[in-house]
């Protein structure tokens, strides 16, 4: 009689494969006549979007832009912007194809320098890394059960999420809205965050349901007066069919926002007076299914003997889904630039880490500020300051080893300038992310009698056995090749462990 498997599949979403790219700006750029001539250059930003991404085969392939803005003074310390986009395309080779996969592709500027060549003339060299992450399910197979050849099987019940499946979906959002603040000169700076409201499971779809929180800052036409800085929210309503799933399951969303549109629209006088905006958001849904299994931590046969190997695995409960808002104060020091007023601050999205304490998590991280100055002598300076903030909450773990990977996006913030030259700096922010519990446990993964192996039969039938307290019963049922269930029925016993000092009488078989 030959041994029988019983095997169970659990899910992991891992990185199927992770490499990047430097795609580099190199490029000219010539201020139209109508733009006043350069004086002196404040800033230059980068920023980039995901046009198209994709897997064909063997190749995974990334399209996008970089917006390259330089914010200038003239003569008469006027404020300016010009912006020129920069497209690109770039592929990596994959060792393999990845069926099903998800291509979470993203760029981020490394660096831009630029000078100012003439009045109406700069140069523009910077590098992008362009990241090619691919996310798929693993499945791993765990024995569960086994029978035949008088195997004997120690079994524990561990608790899991198996990923059900892992799916990506975009979908862009527009509106028109009315500008405040007179009429528009050029953007400045516009970002989206996105913060989701609801996920709700109907049996093969998930809904989501939020908004785009999209700030925008701009000049004047006349480029004379303080910036204007202006949030706008864009609702969304998205459903995502995935068959495997139902109530049940767990859901963990992830957003990534690819493109972010901010241009000035003419009203009936022909004058910039609204904005057109939208924004392309790219959601990455994974459903888990709960389970309890029964993994096989020992075994060993009555009847013959064995060759079993095993291996420590890694099992993942998700214990919460963090979705929260973070208010961050900060007083930054400006008072080295002799800043009369703030013409405009920017603040960007941290990244942020986590650590756990006891039953607390406590996640910390540096808001990135730049800041345009108009100093006592009326002329514009930029400067660049951190806001530090910590966020912690308690957390009602079962004693595993947490984690937690946050997600930060700004939702709106502010900041006032003291008569002291500080810089009294308001955020809020919301913070996205899935609390997780990972536990180790041995489980069995080969298993298989030895050909010809039969254990030799004891001569009794029935062996005293004096145990000492604190031993198991499985233990003793092993060396001498009986059952545990024979055991503790020949001695009336109600617990698989020695209490204390006792003589056992073992049935052989």
């Amino acid at each position: 009689m030959s041994i029988e498997l019983t095997k169970t599949d659990i899910g992991t979403a891992e990185v199927l494969y992770d490499n990047f790219a430097e795609q580099g700006i190199d490029c000219d750029i010539s201020l139209p006549d109508y733009c006043p001539d350069i004086m002196r250059i404040l800033r230059c930003s980068v920023t980039n979007s995901i046009t198209n991404s994709k897997i064909s085969g063997d190749r995974a392939t990334v399209d996008g832009n970089a917006k390259i803005r330089i914010v200038y003074a003239d003569d008469k310390n006027g404020i300016y912007c010009y912006e020129q986009d920069y497209p690109f395309s770039k592929f990596s080779e994959l060792p393999q194809t990845y069926d099903g996969a998800v291509l979470c592709s993203s760029a981020k500027t490394e660096y831009a320098n630029c000078r100012a060549v003439s009045k109406k003339r700069i140069d523009i060299h910077g590098v992008v890394s362009i990241r090619f992450k691919i996310v798929g399910i693993k499945n791993e197979s765990v024995i569960t059960d086994a029978e035949g050849d008088g195997i004997q099987l120690r079994k524990k019940k561990i608790g899991t999420d198996s990923v059900a499946a892992v799916v990506m979906k975009k979908f862009q959002l527009s509106q028109t809205e009315e500008a405040d603040g007179g009429e528009i000169g050029k953007i400045f700076y516009a970002c989206a965050s996105p913060v989701l409201s609801e996920t709700k499971i109907i049996k093969g779809k998930i809904l989501l349901k939020g908004e785009a929180v999209l700030k925008v800052m701009y000049c004047s036409a006349t480029g004379e007066n303080d910036s204007v800085c202006v949030n706008y929210n864009l609702p969304f309503s998205e459903i995502i069919d995935i068959e495997s799933i139902d109530d049940s399951c767990k859901v963990s969303v992830g957003f990534n926002v690819d493109q972010v549109q901010a241009e000035p629209k003419t009203d009936n006088d022909g004058e910039y007076k609204y904005l057109n905006l939208g924004c392309d958001i790219c959601a990455v849904v994974t459903a888990y299914k709960t389970e309890d299994i029964c993994v096989i931590t020992d075994s060993y046969s009555t009847q013959k003997e064995i060759d079993a190997k095993y291996k420590t695995e890694t099992f993942t409960q998700i214990l919460q889904n963090l979705n929260d808002s973070i208010i961050c104060r900060e007083s930054v020091d400006l008072s080295s630039m002799n800043p009369q007023r703030i013409y405009a601050a920017i603040a960007q999205s941290p990244e942020a880490k986590s650590r756990f304490d006891a039953d607390k998590m406590t996640v910390t991280g540096k808001i990135p500020l730049k800041f345009i100055l108009i100093d006592g002598e009326g002329t514009p300076t930029f400067c660049e300051r951190e806001a530090e903030f910590e966020y912690s909450r308690s957390i009602d773990a079962k004693g595993g080893n947490l984690h937690c990977d946050p997600k930060l996006f700004l939702t709106g913030y502010s900041c006032t300038l003291t008569s002291d030259g500080r810089a009294e700096f308001k955020a809020e922010m919301n913070i996205s992310a899935d609390i997780t519990e990972t536990s180790e446990c041995r489980t069995l993964v080969s298993l298989k009698t030895m050909e010809n192996s039969e254990l030799k039969k004891r001569h009794s039938s029935l062996v005293i056995c004096f145990c000492n307290g604190g031993e198991k019963i499985w233990d003793i049922a092993r060396k001498y090749n009986t059952t545990v269930e024979d055991i503790m029925s020949e001695n009336e016993l109600t617990s698989d462990e020695i209490v204390e000092k006792m003589m056992l009488m073992i049935p052989v078989k």
